[in-house]
């Protein structure tokens, strides 16, 4: 047989794609954007620090003024939109506030003829009962005039003023606006209270009516009781009307007010013309002797109220 041929040794593969000499290496192509819009569409502000190496002391004091100078204006804009934000709201606070403040006029008008209402019951329930005092056992039919019980009260409101102080708006206004409304709603608050004292004093006064309404049928202990009770509840009335007065002088457009000629003739202190002629003698040495103290508490009432 003949020999077989030698297997020519296995030449090495040919490299497809041998190196140009001298050819700089490519870069790998840009990615695509997965989300097109994004920085196109929304651009965004960067800050970055200054690219260039600080290499004076005139280099690095620019630096940070420009630093403190970004941050003064960063704050200053601030403020400027917390400012305009309280001007809102004090507008708010002082329109809710004119709002309550015309509800307690009207108020104020119905509370000041409930006190002249009331003071008229109280004297004509005074009458009927002194003259049964002086005239026991008085069919009821025969008395001067018939008993009348009722009270008329309008009760203040306050939640403006509530609100406002459960906020720190009322300190973006002026003090003496802030002050101002401090005071008259704490007169308000005094006026509420004496209408409500007022009021039980009146029911005190008329509770005989739930054993026997006929104050006929009174013993004429149970009359003299009864007197005292109606001159306290007249007491009060006039507690009453005094704080109306205070609030209308303290705050003129709450009106109309109780005049002192009302409260004098209520507490019993007017005299007749022939007994103040009388008195005249007698009313110059008292004048003498409080003049001085008078005239100290009228130059404390000035300071303190300026009128």
């Amino acid at each position: 047989m003949p020999d077989t041929p030698p297997i020519p040794a296995e030449q090495p593969l040919a490299d497809p794609d041998p190196p140009l000499p001298d050819q700089p290496p490519q870069e790998p192509p840009p990615e695509a954007n997965a989300n097109p819009s994004a920085p196109e569409d929304y651009p965004m502000i960067e800050v970055h620090p200054p690219h260039e190496t600080i290499h004076t002391v005139k280099d690095f004091l620019i630096h940070i003024a420009a630093i403190a100078v970004g941050l003064l204006l960063a704050i200053g804009l601030e403020q400027t939109v917390e400012y305009f934000h309280h001007l809102r709201e004090v507008k708010e606070i002082r329109e809710a506030l004119q709002q309550e403040r015309q509800r307690n006029r009207a108020f104020y008008n119905v509370n000041t003829a409930g006190f002249r209402y009331e003071a008229e019951e109280l004297e004509n329930n005074l009458h009927v009962f002194v003259f049964l005092q002086q005239h026991p056992g008085t069919p009821e039919e025969k008395l001067p005039g018939v008993l009348a019980w009722g009270f008329a009260h309008a009760p203040i409101t306050a939640s403006a003023w509530k609100n406002a102080q459960q906020t720190q708006v009322l300190g973006y206004m002026p003090s003496e606006e802030t002050e101002a409304n401090a005071q008259l709603y704490v007169l308000l608050d005094l006026v509420d209270k004496d209408a409500l004292s007022a009021m039980d004093a009146e029911d005190r006064a008329g509770s005989y009516a739930s054993v026997d309404p006929n104050p006929s049928h009174m013993t004429p202990t149970q009359v003299a009781a009864e007197i005292d009770l109606i001159q306290d509840a007249m007491r009060t009335n006039v507690n009453w009307a005094a704080h109306l007065k205070n609030l209308h002088q303290g705050f003129p457009d709450f009106s109309p007010a109780p005049t002192d000629n009302e409260l004098n003739r209520i507490s019993g202190w007017v005299r007749s013309a022939e007994d103040n002629k009388k008195l005249q003698a007698a009313e110059a040495a008292t004048d003498s002797v409080m003049a001085p103290s008078y005239t100290a508490l009228r130059a404390a009432q000035k300071a303190a109220y300026g009128h």
